[in-house]
């Protein structure tokens, strides 16, 4: 099986992982819609894999990897930040209402509901958003001081345009 950037992939959670199936695809940026917020930009693809299995407790699981760069926007000087992304998952299957009933509370693994159509873009796109840092930041002194926007003339040229607005509507 193979995923395409803009085809739905839906899949039987349970018998996927039963049959220890692998579904591997790219999913384009523009069209992770949740994730957009949290990009600078959104120019590029991710690769997943998803693969099911059983853990060593016999239950169905699922294997997420995803990999790609993503342009976050660093909290600290609003410019663009390359992250890159590396997220390796399991996810135990879980019958519905399992979770919500508090079977899982002594559990040391993440789950999801078990699902006949699980959509995996909607997994990946989960799985992307849960790996985010909360306030991404350049490492220390690689952000550009915001002092130098002023100096290279592009915060003056924005007062210098509102200006120029200001004299032609008078």
């Amino acid at each position: 099986m193979s995923g395409q950037g803009s085809t739905q992939t839906v899949i039987d959670s349970l018998e996927f992982a039963r049959t220890g199936q692998t579904l591997r695809g790219n999913l384009p940026l523009p069209g992770l819609t949740r994730l957009k917020d949290s990009l600078a930009d959104a120019v590029g693809t991710v690769e997943f894999e998803v693969t099911g299995g059983q853990d060593v407790r016999s239950r169905p699981i699922l294997m997420v990897a995803i990999r790609g760069m993503l342009h976050l926007q660093c909290q600290h000087c609003l410019e663009a930040l390359e992250h890159p992304l590396r997220v390796l998952n399991t996810l135990l299957l879980v019958a519905a209402g399992a979770g919500a009933a508090g079977e899982l509370d002594d559990e040391d693994i993440e789950w999801i509901e078990a699902s006949r159509e699980l959509d995996v873009a909607n997994l990946v796109e989960d799985e992307i958003l849960l790996s985010l840092p909360y306030a991404p930041r350049h490492e220390e002194g690689a952000c550009r001081p915001i002092g130098a926007a002023v100096a290279a003339g592009t915060a003056g040229s924005a007062f210098a345009a509102l200006a120029t607005l200001k004299r032609n509507t008078h």
